[in-house]
């Protein structure tokens, strides 16, 4: 009896750190998608930015709209940006605020060209059963850039409009930044959200641009 109590308790320890150190591994898995899921786990452990809109922007004029130093009503007044190795995503947290060019998205995806600038990647936003896994060394759409160096940033959610922004490094809770990721998890739940706050608040909602005086 004292030999099989000898030869179990080692096991039993062992058996138990094997669960523990799986649940520790997999405790903030965000996404079934495996490339997907690392990149997020990146964002997570890394710091995070909040970027507020400094009522200045550069257009390159798209119809009726001009060219020139602007101010664009339309801009996202406040954007997290979140960092993981040459690859950072630009979230937009306030209700009713989404994109519409390349999908209605509250989120996208850049990729490191060079210093602080960023190319736009191109990759799915739908939720895990309808959306492909990220590929990090895929297609690039280099008519969207963005540009960040922890204090500013500049943005083009549109390829002829620039926003810019001065940014802050926020102090977030595991809490506060597992419900952040998971909009870029589960980002159709918050755009039907968004669309219905819009529906009601019509007015909060411009794409007004004027060009800044001299």
């Amino acid at each position: 009896m004292n030999i099989l109590s000898a030869l179990f308790k080692p096991c039993l320890f062992l058996y138990i750190f094997i669960i523990l150190a799986s649940f520790n591994a997999n405790s903030n898995d965000f996404s079934s998608r495996k490339n997907f899921n690392k990149l997020l786990k990146g964002f997570y452990k890394n710091d995070i930015y909040r970027c507020s809109y400094i009522n200045k922007s550069w257009s390159t004029g798209f119809e009726q709209y001009p060219y020139g130093m602007v101010i664009n009503s339309g801009a996202f007044k406040n954007i997290l940006v979140f960092k993981n190795k040459n690859v950072i995503g630009t979230l937009w947290p306030n209700i009713g605020e989404i994109s519409l060019d390349r999908g209605v998205r509250k989120y996208q995806l850049w990729k490191k060209s060079k210093n602080e600038e960023f190319i736009l990647l191109n990759s799915d936003y739908l939720e895990d059963l309808n959306s492909a896994d990220i590929d990090l060394s895929g297609e690039l759409v280099n008519e969207y850039k963005t540009y960040f160096d922890d204090q500013s940033l500049k943005i083009s959610i549109k390829p002829w409009i620039t926003d810019f922004y001065s940014c802050e490094l926020i102090d977030s809770s595991s809490f506060a930044k597992k419900k952040l990721i998971d909009i870029f998890v589960n980002q159709n739940d918050y755009v039907k959200k968004d669309f219905a706050y819009r529906e009601k608040n019509p007015s909060l909602f411009s794409n007004k641009i004027e060009l800044l005086p001299n």
